[in-house]
């Protein structure tokens, strides 16, 4: 899809804050709003903008342990395991990777305990032969702004 100036500039004020008003937006690019109307919907209809979400902060609602953990699946077996580790709510991303692991997994959890649980849980899917478990003690940058 091509993008503009125009749309490349819309896609950064909307990753930095997707409930400024259209008319906002509209001044600040220099647009009327039902051009910013239609301009949005054209992306979300292309597909380059996924969804509006709110972003939060875990540590305030009790998720306090963030973890990265590396998988490595029999041969055959990495659609299952990604279909398995889909259905966890503590997994917000699974990658697949070159390297030492198949796949590269981060969640989000309460504690240490509940990371045990999840691990002992995720060693049982059919397929998983080992894993290495990265437990984050502190993040410095953590962002979803892709700049254009």
């Amino acid at each position: 899809m091509e993008l503009d100036a125009i749309d490349r500039k819309l896609l950064n004020l909307l990753q930095e804050d997707a409930k400024v008003p259209y008319a906002k937006l509209a001044k600040r690019l220099g647009i009327s709003s039902s051009g910013v109307h239609k301009r949005v919907k054209r992306l979300v209809d292309e597909g380059v903008i996924k969804k509006f979400v709110a972003i939060i902060d875990p540590q305030l609602l009790g998720k306090k342990l963030k973890a990265f953990i590396g998988i490595s699946t029999a041969p055959g077996t990495c659609g299952e395991v990604i279909a398995q580790l889909n259905k966890r709510p503590e997994v917000l991303e699974i990658n697949e990777v070159a390297g030492e692991h198949d796949l590269f997994v981060k969640i989000i959890t309460d504690d240490t305990l509940k990371l045990n649980e999840i691990l002992h849980e995720m060693d049982r899917i059919p397929g998983v032969n080992s894993s290495r478990t990265l437990v984050v003690l502190k993040t410095e940058k953590e962002t979803s702004l892709v700049r254009l």
